[in-house]
């Protein structure tokens, strides 16, 4: 799933190259990278900052320690920004850096203008070791659209709504909340199916096998997508059974669930799910193939960096970006020269992603 508000990214305009990275010295590059991804927070582009902010939390569990401290007086000083999207990522690396100094800035976000940063905020709130930051995530599953929403009126409200709970479900999910179970249980039966799918998806990660029999019924859900969900949650909670209809829908005329269910079969541990993946790449759809990378990226498999890393020579700056951050998942010291040479490419954010994989990569 993909737990996080869609905001259009629009083209990026070209730029100028404006760097050369020629440090071999691993303290000095780590550095280097660091003071780019800190000043990209106050770009005047409002992608870039939001770009840096999501960085910083991609990179909080692998960031160097020296930089650690940094990280986290850094995003407390953005916290304020103006757009709603880079507060949003601001928060979420927040929540992951688990600086305690950041528990007073994150419970004043929960009165941010911004919905999907309020929800976000009671995620961060719980990933720092506050209680009541899953109960808060809980109790939007319970509100009418108009007390979850503060900023869509009318005839968009109620989906609004819809999607604010399908977040806060992954969030409970994320985060592991056992006490959500019966809460996100009941949400399995909400006749939207993306609502379906969350919460069937939430109840996997969680991991408490009391869900199963919850679960089991919307492995012949209408909604292909909501049974690929059920099915991967029923394979996490320990149930081979699951894999069955993942490996069924790897033979799916539609591209989306031929894919997510080969990225789910991954993520369980399945070489097949990976060779799919992998085929993925050479997609002419660069949805599919974003959707490959990132995937690619989190299972961690070293065998596809080569292949993988190709599409670091992509034509479209989202997919090398992508193709960076994944390559820094995996966090092979080979990369490193790779990833420098992005360092120089003409598009911001690319190199934002760069710096973000170099750090991945060092402080592996």
């Amino acid at each position: 799933m993909s737990p996080e508000p869609q905001k259009q990214q629009g083209a990026l305009p070209e730029e100028r190259k404006t760097m050369s990275v020629k440090f071999e010295d691993m303290s000095e590059l780590g550095r280097f990278c660091w003071i780019f991804l800190r000043n990209s927070l106050k770009e005047s582009e409002w992608r870039t900052r939001a770009c840096a902010a999501w960085g910083i939390g991609v990179t909080a569990e692998r960031l160097p320690p020296e930089f650690a401290a940094p990280a986290a007086e850094a995003v407390a000083d953005a916290i304020h920004d103006t757009d709603g999207f880079v507060r949003f990522w601001i928060v979420d690396a927040m929540g992951k850096l688990g600086s305690e100094d950041h528990v007073p800035i994150v419970r004043a976000t929960l009165e941010d203008r911004d919905d999907y940063v309020r929800v976000n905020a009671a995620k961060a709130l719980s990933q720092l070791g506050q209680e009541d930051g899953s109960t808060l995530l809980i109790e939007v599953l319970g509100k009418s659209a108009s007390s979850i929403s503060k900023t869509t009126e009318g005839a968009h409200l109620k989906r609004r709504a819809g999607k604010l709970k399908m977040f806060a479900i992954e969030c409970l999910g994320e985060v592991g909340s056992l006490a959500a179970i019966p809460h996100i249980c009941k949400m399995l039966k909400r006749p939207q199916w993306p609502i379906r799918a969350s919460s069937a998806w939430a109840l996997g990660m969680i991991g408490d096998r009391g869900a199963l029999p919850e679960i089991l019924p919307l492995m012949h859900d209408r909604v292909k997508l909501v049974r690929i969900s059920a099915a991967e949650a029923t394979a996490r909670l320990g149930e081979e059974k699951g894999t069955a209809p993942l490996r069924s829908a790897l033979m799916d005329p539609d591209k989306t669930i031929k894919y997510k269910a080969a990225e789910s079969l991954a993520k369980l541990g399945y070489k097949t799910g990976v060779e799919l993946l992998v085929d993925a790449l050479k997609d002419t759809d660069t949805n599919i193939q974003n959707l490959a990378v990132t995937a690619l990226g989190k299972v961690g498999d070293v065998s596809v960096l080569p292949v993988l890393s190709e599409k670091l020579d992509s034509e479209n700056w989202q997919i090398k970006a992508d193709t960076a951050v994944a390559v820094g998942r995996i966090g092979e010291p080979d990369s490193l020269d790779r990833l420098k040479a992005l360092m120089e490419d003409p598009i911001k954010n690319v190199r934002v992603c760069a710096a973000v994989a170099i750090l991945m990569t060092i402080g592996r």
